[in-house]
């Protein structure tokens, strides 16, 4: 049996190394609050380039005998994953699906940090196209 929490929103999202939001106006990319699931492309349309997704959460309570997961479903780029300044995983444009197992990096307050590295160019899908789920099994 397990228990899934959605971690919809808010996220903050970064664009690097020049990258920029559509209809952006400054020179200098601000980074921006928005909910999850949202497409590289409605966010920088078709442009190249990296960005970085970062959401805080609290440690669910009552946790004892349980496994808590980070699942990132339909997830089309590459980067990493890291929880509280502590990579995770390194992904490639091949992963689509990762499970992470995060029980003993669990902290009270959490920092999950997504950086996504796309190229839409052609028909490639870019971004995080579902909701990020944080998991709780029963072991």
């Amino acid at each position: 049996m397990s228990h899934s929490i959605r971690l919809i929103g808010p996220w903050f999202v970064q664009p690097q190394d020049g990258l920029q939001f559509i209809e952006q106006r400054e020179e200098i990319a601000a980074g921006r609050r928005i909910k999850m699931p949202a497409s590289w492309e409605n966010l920088f349309g078709n442009a190249k380039g990296k960005a970085t997704f970062t959401r805080t959460f609290n440690s669910p309570t009552g946790i004892d005998q349980q496994t808590l997961k980070i699942l990132l479903e339909d997830l089309h780029g590459c980067g990493t994953v890291s929880l509280n300044g502590e990579q995770l995983i390194e992904f490639g444009n091949d992963d689509h699906h990762l499970q992470i197992d995060v029980t003993s990096q669990l902290k009270l307050n959490n920092r999950l940090v997504v950086e996504l590295a796309c190229d839409p160019s052609g028909h490639t899908l870019c971004g995080l196209h579902q909701p990020v789920i944080l998991r709780i099994e029963e072991t």
